[in-house]
Formats: C-alpha cells, sequence, structure tokens
C-alpha cells in the first residue's frame, strides 16, 4: 500500500507559468521602435544604431503578445476570464504585471473610467454573476486571520443595524468611478451555493507592508506581520478584509485605498508607483442551502477562492531617472525585491530541471514571502510583460525579456479545488438562549387556585375555602423568607456597587497620578531631546573643526618644517613680485608724465612763432632782414628742441632763450 501511496504522489500534475506580453503604443510614429512583431507569439528584439554595445537580434517566445492595438476586453478574455473559472471553482489565482517603469502596468490592471482594465472587469463580472445567489450580509465574517467565521441570520441582521447606523453618522460621500461594462457573467456556477465577496487593499514600500484599506485614525500607516496558518499559508496578520455586496462598493474602497498609494515624479514618469500593490479578491462559497437558509451541520464547509492582482513598481536605472535622496533609496528598494522575485524564479527552475533541493530564499523580500504558496501549488500564476518599444528602453526591455523567459520555465503544482473544513464555523445561537429567559424568577408556592362556591354543598365549599386559606399562609411565609432574602441580596449589592465605587475612585485618582507623571515624563523628554539636539550640533560643529585640523595633527614634524620654509619662501617671492610691480607701474606712470610736459611745452613754443609772425607781418620796418633773424632763430631753436627732446630742463632753456630772444629782436625794432 505504501508503495501505491508513494507513486500516486510523484503524479502530480504541473503547470508552467503562463507569461503574456503587451506593447504599449508609440507616442509618435516617427520614433524608433527596438521590438518587432514576428507572430502572435514571438517578438524579436533588435539593438538600435545608438547603442554603444552591438547585441545581435533576440527572439522571445510568449503565450500570447498583445500588440498596441490590442483592447482592454481581449486582454481581460485571454488572461483573466480563466482565473475567474478557477475562482467559483474554489482555485486560487495569481496575477502580476511586470515591466520598466511608464510601460503601462497599472494602465492594464486598473485602467481608465470609460476603458476599464483586467481588475474592475474582473469585479463585475464576479457580481454579474452571483446576483441572485448572494449570501445577506454579515452571514460570513473574517477573523483577520485568513479564516472566516459564520453566524446565523439574527446575529447578522443585528449587525447590519450598528452597521447603517454607524455609516449614517461618518458617511463620507466618496468619488464614483463611471466604469462603462458589457455585462460579461460567468454562466457554470452552483446554483445550490451561496457566495459572498471580500476585498483587501495592500501594499509593500521599502520591503514593509501596509494595510491601505486601515481606518484607525492615525496620519500614518501602520505597518503589518506576515503570519503563516495552520495550512501553511502565508497572511497579512491584522488587515482588514471588508465584505462588499456589488461592484460600486468594491470600486470605491479601492479608489480609497488607491488614494493612499505611494506615487511619485521621476523624469520617466510623472506618476510612478513607488510600491508594489496587491488587491486580494476572496469569494467565499456556502454549500448546503436551501432558500437563503444556511443548513449547519458537520459536512458543511466553506470553499474559498482567492484571486490576487499585483502591481509591481517599475524596474528603473538610476542614471536614466536621477533620482536623490528619498527616490533613490525607493528605487533601490524596488530593485532589490525584483531581484528577490528572480532569484527564487531561478532556483526553483534549477530545482525543477536539475532534481535538486536547494533552499528558496522566500524570506529574502515581503514580496516573495507573502506568496511563497502560490509557486509551492497554491495556485494558479500568470503574469503580464508589459514593454515600451522606444529604442531609449531597449537596456531595460532586455533585462525584462530574460526575466519573462525565465518565469515562463518555471512549473508549479496545478491547484485543485477543495472545501476548508479547517475554518471556523459559529453555530447559530436559539431565540431561547437569551439571557432575558435564564433569569430565575421567584414563586411563592403553589398557585391560588380558582373557587367556584356551591350553596347546595356547603361543606365542599367551606373544605376549599380552609384550602385556599393554607395556601395564602403558605404563600405569605414564604414571600416573608423571600422578603428576607431579597433583602439581603440588595444588601450584598449595594456593598458590591460600593466597594466597586471606591475601586472606581481609587482607580481615578490613580490613573491622575500616572497622567500627571506621564505629563512631567513628557515635559522632561522634550527637555531631554532638545539637548540632544544642541548637543548634536555641538558635536557637528568640533566635528567640522576636526576635519579642518586633521591635515595639521596627520602630518609629520619633518614634513611640518619643510611646508613651513616653502611657506616662508612663496610669501617672499610674492613679496618680491608684488614689488617689482609696483616700480613698473611708477616708471610707466613717469614716462607718461614726461610725454604730458613735452607736448604741451611744444604747443607754447607754437604759440610764440605764431605771434612773431604776426608782430613781423603787421611791422614796416626791414621786413627782409625780421625774416632773416627769425629763420635763424626758428631754425636754432627746432634744432635745439630736436636734439634735447629726452630732457625736460633743457627744453625749459630753450624756450627761455627763445623768449629773450623775441625780447632784444622787439627792443630793437622798437628802437629803430
Amino acid at each position: 500500500m505504501a508503495k501505491k501511496v508513494s507513486k500516486e504522489k510523484s503524479k502530480v500534475e504541473l503547470d508552467t507559468v503562463s507569461v503574456f506580453c503587451r506593447l504599449k503604443p508609440l507616442k509618435d510614429d516617427t520614433e524608433l521602435s527596438c521590438i518587432k512583431l514576428i507572430s502572435p507569439t514571438v517578438i524579436s528584439l533588435t539593438c538600435p544604431n545608438e547603442s554603444k554595445v552591438v547585441r545581435k537580434d533576440a527572439h522571445y517566445t510568449f503565450k500570447h503578445i498583445f500588440t498596441s492595438y490590442s483592447s482592454q476586453q481581449e486582454v481581460f478574455d485571454r488572461v483573466a476570464y480563466p482565473l475567474l473559472e478557477n475562482l467559483f471553482n474554489g482555485k486560487n489565482g495569481l496575477l502580476f504585471t511586470y515591466g520598466v517603469t511608464g510601460s503601462g502596468k497599472t494602465y492594464t490592471l486598473t485602467g481608465e473610467h470609460y476603458n476599464p482594465g483586467i481588475m474592475p472587469r474582473c469585479i463585475d463580472t464576479i457580481f454579474n454573476s452571483i446576483k441572485s445567489n448572494q449570501l445577506p450580509k454579515f452571514m460570513v465574517k473574517s477573523d483577520r486571520m485568513n479564516g472566516f467565521d459564520v453566524q446565523n441570520a439574527n446575529d447578522a441582521k443585528a449587525e447590519s443595524l450598528l452597521e447603517n447606523k454607524f455609516s449614517k453618522k461618518n458617511k463620507k460621500k466618496g468619488e464614483k468611478l463611471p466604469y462603462t461594462y458589457d455585462g460579461t457573467a460567468i454562466v457554470e456556477i452552483n446554483a445550490t451555493s451561496m457566495y459572498t465577496v471580500f476585498v483587501t487593499y495592500i501594499e509593500i514600500y521599502n520591503n514593509t507592508v501596509y494595510d491601505l484599506l486601515d481606518e484607525s485614525g492615525t496620519k500614518v500607516l501602520q505597518s503589518k506581520i506576515l503570519r503563516e496558518d495552520s495550512q501553511k499559508n502565508m497572511y497579512v496578520n491584522g488587515v482588514v478584509e471588508v465584505e462588499v455586496k456589488s461592484a460600486g462598493e468594491a470600486y470605491e474602497l479601492f479608489n480609497a485605498g488607491h488614494k493612499r498609494k505611494r506615487m511619485g515624479n521621476t523624469l520617466l514618469n510623472a506618476e510612478s508607483s513607488r510600491s508594489h500593490s496587491i488587491f486580494n479578491i476572496r469569494l467565499v462559497q456556502l454549500g448546503n442551502v436551501n432558500n437563503s437558509n444556511v443548513l449547519l451541520t458537520d459536512e458543511n464547509f466553506l470553499k474559498i477562492g482567492q484571486l490576487s492582482f499585483v502591481d509591481l513598481a517599475g524596474s528603473e536605472r538610476c542614471n536614466r531617472t536621477q533620482t536623490t535622496g528619498m527616490r533613490l533609496k525607493e528605487a533601490s528598494s524596488i530593485n532589490n525585491s525584483l531581484m528577490s522575485l528572480r532569484n527564487c524564479l531561478e532556483i526553483l527552475r534549477e530545482n525543477q530541471v536539475n532534481n535538486s533541493n536547494r533552499l528558496i530564499p522566500y524570506r529574502e523580500s515581503r514580496l516573495t514571502h507573502i506568496f511563497k504558496n502560490y509557486f509551492e501549488g497554491g495556485g494558479k500564476v500568470e503574469m503580464i510583460v508589459c514593454a515600451n518599444p522606444t529604442a531609449n528602453d531597449f537596456e531595460e526591455n532586455m533585462h525584462v525579456m530574460k526575466f519573462a523567459e525565465i518565469t515562463q520555465d518555471v512549473k508549479v503544482i496545478k491547484p485543485e479545488s477543495r472545501y476548508t473544513p479547517y475554518r471556523k464555523i459559529c453555530k447559530a445561537k436559539e431565540a431561547n438562549d437569551t439571557p432575558v429567559n435564564k433569569v430565575k424568577t421567584l414563586s411563592h408556592g403553589t398557585k391560588i387556585p380558582y373557587i367556584k362556591l356551591d350553596p347546595e354543598n356547603i361543606d365542599d365549599s367551606i373544605a376549599s375555602i380552609h384550602n385556599l386559606t393554607k395556601i395564602l399562609l403558605s404563600r405569605k411565609r414564604n414571600s416573608v423568607v423571600h422578603n428576607r432574602e431579597l433583602n439581603m441580596k440588595e444588601k450584598q449589592l449595594r456593598e458590591k456597587i460600593c466597594s466597586i465605587n471606591q475601586e472606581h475612585n481609587a482607580n481615578l485618582i490613580e490613573m491622575k497620578n500616572v497622567q500627571q507623571q506621564f505629563n512631567k515624563m513628557k515635559r522632561k523628554c522634550h527637555r531631554l531631546e532638545t539637548k540632544a539636539q544642541e548637543l548634536q550640533m555641538l558635536n557637528e560643529m568640533v566635528q567640522c573643526k576636526k576635519e579642518s585640523h586633521t591635515d595639521t595633527f596627520t602630518t609629520p614634524p619633518s614634513q611640518r618644517k619643510e611646508t613651513h620654509y616653502n611657506k616662508r619662501t612663496l610669501d617672499s617671492q610674492r613679496q618680491k613680485i608684488s614689488t617689482v610691480k609696483q616700480d613698473n607701474a611708477n616708471f610707466e606712470y613717469n614716462k607718461k608724465m614726461r610725454k604730458h610736459r613735452e607736448n604741451t611745452e611744444l604747443a607754447n613754443t607754437d604759440e610764440k612763432v605764431k605771434r612773431v609772425r604776426e608782430m613781423l607781418a603787421n611791422s614796416d620796418i626791414s621786413v627782409i632782414r625780421a625774416k632773416q633773424k627769425f629763420e635763424s632763430l626758428f631754425t636754432e631753436s627746432t634744432n635745439k628742441m630736436f636734439t634735447l627732446k629726452g630732457s625736460s630742463r633743457k627744453q625749459i632753456r630753450r624756450s627761455r632763450s627763445v623768449d629773450n630772444v623775441l625780447r632784444r629782436q622787439n627792443s630793437d625794432d622798437i628802437s629803430e
């Protein structure tokens, strides 16, 4: 028998990971493309001419390739519709979107308001299929530990009334998404079963899990931890799992969570996802249903199917996005998680090809850890590789295609539909089990009988009267005893209430003291924080001074002397250069002044010569002799001027001699 069992276990059906490809349309027809479509399942990646490294054309095969002309409906029919059929059969499904940043991953999953993507179409198809087979709200409750509880209709109505009161007080008008559909539905569902839908929305930011539907009131989302249930399935502990009864409710929840999702602006994408987001749809199916009444028997188990949509953040190179600071940290965290996913798939493929038993490092990243059971046979896995065919994204597309090639070689165990007997099922409470009916009523004895006096039978009537008096006396005695008991119990109750009141007052006093101590400690912590900040500032100043003096302390004494001598020589050389420059400047200034003086003196001599000529022209005495004297004087003065041009004293003497000559000539002319 053991051999037969081992053979049956070895014959496990394996299913490969389905990998699809979707090409983003180019912005311009003139833009160069590095991807060519060869067939509906094969593409060619060609190296652009501008690339520094020349590579050969590579061919990659997919299950199907969606071109830039493919519609959202076509993608849904080929990729998501089979996953929905498995969901109604209790089988799990996982859908990844992978690619470079700005390649259309989020658009493929969510789409636009009037052109919805895969996720809104799946939600609408589910509710179109279970219109008449929905369980009342709160009939099935999430225990926030990857399980569900079942309760009766009365408890469900009570909880719905409480929710309606609370929702009227805290109702917020959310943004309604005008999605339009064609009314797609799954026909082959179990008509004897009732269904209900639960949704969760989480994100993995910097390798930390956050609940996007958590409305605890805190400004900052609290991190969540991953845990393993009794069937070794990974789940997020304490995640908010909301029951939805229409597609509109699911859209509102998704929109509310999407507003809290981390988004950022980079050079390659104006609205880039800075985290991996996961939207889970869980379809709970309850069998053995008759006219909407749940028959809670030992054989009644829940059948649960889960469909997870994972919008992976885009891989990016920092030299292209030029991210710094927090964006750089986010990019490194995204790339590390994607590398850990690739590493896990590579090791899984090696184990399957080589029949080895190498340990798969799922725990390196939250992304791989949370979906560990899917790769170990917990559901169907599919991936859509989104590619931007521009020549600038050639290097990134090449890495993406290699990862897709590795992924579609991985084989996982084919999922089976099974009920979940390990889910906790709460038995319905009967109406007679209420605390009001369980209260003990006091009776004073036998009931007072009804007496009918007959005047014809006086003896019988007297006997009945005696019997009545006995009953009344016994009831009176019992009432006295009961009154004593009630007084004692009332006294005890009052004493208990007084003691509880005293304890309450003592607790209030203690709470006030604790509050005062807490305020003191808070003030003390504030003072310590301010001191710590001051000390940190002083430490930074000391550090700066230390860095400035490191060179002086680290150099040896011989080198210090040499540097000091070199410094002195440099200073002396600089001083010499400055003195030489100053001397040159003084020399140039003196030279300019000499030229200026020469020019002024020449101008004065010219004016004097003009005067002499005017005087000679106007005089009638011996013009010839005056001309001869003037020419001789003029030649003498010009010869002296050119010979003694460099010296200023000679020029001054020459001008004086000319003046003397002119004076003599004037005196001679006057005497004659």
